[in-house]
């Protein structure tokens, strides 16, 4: 048994404000550590990561950092990335009615690390930040860190995972400094309209919120079109839009993201806090940096496959799981993720979590918990990462119905028939 040195430094047990920060899509995967030691590999569908499933960067991306490589760029870049990307970030958000400035431009490790430097920048103990639930865990964990209170505004799951305007505009107090909109959705898959974002972005304006849009999967659709949130700010709401290589050109491991910023000029002193803070921490990384331009410069011909391949198996997913008795789930627009539902009164499980973990006990499959994304545990939901080929998914999906079969409060259950397109 370890005990406590007397010589021990002050506070060695972390820092206070860490307490609340927790982050499901990586904290339930320690669960799979065990099991794989053990021999019992499990099929993890809880990481958004399309490069374990054999999905790969545009070869124009691979080329350009060879070539940077090649050419000796090794050094440190600009602390808020170099000229060529930055002038590319530009241009393409002016090709989308989002007028922002090469000066506007933050080039930052992943779009994680350009959601943590804004909250840094703008959040003070106390501080109310709102964030869709069910939403991306990073946003509340970041909030917490900063000591500051996460509000939730729910997405309605009867109309298509949209938020409700009325609710985002009663939620707001004096407090409320950041409202963050997510589009397309993680973990929905829901793609809001261009009407929708306008009134959010009136709401904001009227109570001089800054507003953080996270796009990172606004090229993966399947149909319809994504419209920036910056588009509907007009030269008098301040927005910053973070994108990456990461999910819309299959480059995760890449870290490579950005920040853009629109109508910094009504903030200055974040703007500026933001500057700081890139300087502290020297520069992103600079190989990737090269590919930037070689991805905003490509059409959408890259994407027809893998969005082809996207809606098969989600098509799969939708219909296997609204097709076992007592699961629910709708058809996600974007990304790759589906938001189902257990329904509590058909399964015998306290939580959403306990369900997920005994899931992963007796089948080896693991999905998250919706509670870890802001959900009600008692509510029943969880996500499903549809990434894999047709045969495993529907490989899954079979034995998530047999492991409910075992679970359920009444009779038997079964795996109706489907019908794949």
């Amino acid at each position: 048994m370890m005990t406590q040195s007397s010589n021990a430094p002050a506070g060695h047990d972390g820092a206070r404000r860490l307490g609340n920060y927790n982050y499901a899509i990586l904290n339930i995967a320690a669960l799979v550590r065990e099991f794989e030691t053990a021999g019992r590999p499990v099929t993890s569908l809880n990481i958004g990561d399309p490069t374990l499933y054999g999905f790969e960067p545009p070869s124009q991306l691979t080329e350009a950092c060879i070539a940077a490589l090649k050419q000796g760029r090794h050094s440190y870049t600009p602390s808020c990335g170099i000229p060529v990307a930055r002038e590319a970030i530009s241009r393409d958000a002016a090709k989308r009615a989002v007028c922002v400035s090469d000066e506007e431009v933050i080039i930052t490790s992943g779009a994680t690390e350009a959601a943590d430097l804004l909250c840094t920048a703008l959040l003070n103990p106390g501080d109310e930040v709102l964030c869709p639930a069910p939403g991306y865990p990073l946003y509340s964990a970041l909030v917490s860190r900063q000591e500051a209170r996460n509000v939730p505004y729910r997405l309605d799951p009867a109309n298509g995972w949209l938020p409700v305007p009325a609710e985002i505009e009663r939620l707001m107090t004096p407090k409320t400094r950041l409202l963050v909109i997510i589009n397309p959705n993680n973990p929905t898959g829901a793609l809001y309209p261009p009407s929708l974002l306008a009134e959010i972005a009136e709401i904001a304006r009227r109570h001089r919120i800054v507003c953080l849009a996270d796009e990172v999967y606004r090229k993966l659709i399947f149909g319809g079109v994504h419209y920036p949130f910056a588009s509907f700010a007009g030269n008098d709401l301040p927005v910053f839009t973070l994108e990456s290589l990461s999910k819309n050109f299959m480059a995760p491991g890449w870290r490579t993201g950005w920040m853009t910023m629109a109508n910094s000029a009504l903030v200055p002193g974040l703007r500026r806090a933001l500057q700081k803070l890139a300087e502290a921490r020297v520069c992103a990384a600079a190989t990737p940096q090269f590919a930037i331009p070689a991805a905003l410069s490509l059409g959408n011909e890259y994407l027809l496959p893998v969005m082809e391949k996207l809606k098969r198996q989600r098509d799969l997913t939708v219909a296997m799981i609204n097709g076992i008795e007592g699961l629910w789930c709708s058809c996600p627009q974007g990304a790759f993720y589906v938001m189902a539902k257990a329904d509590p009164v058909t399964y015998a499980f306290g939580s959403d979590e306990e369900f997920i973990v005994e899931l992963l006990r007796k089948k080896q499959i693991l999905f998250v918990h919706g509670s870890g994304f802001g959900m009600e545990a008692r509510e029943g939901y969880f996500r499903i990462v549809y990434l894999p080929d047709t045969a495993l998914l529907e490989k899954v999906f079979h034995d998530l119905a047999d492991f409910l079969r075992h679970h359920r409060h009444h009779s038997s259950i079964t795996l109706k028939s489907t019908t794949r397109s």
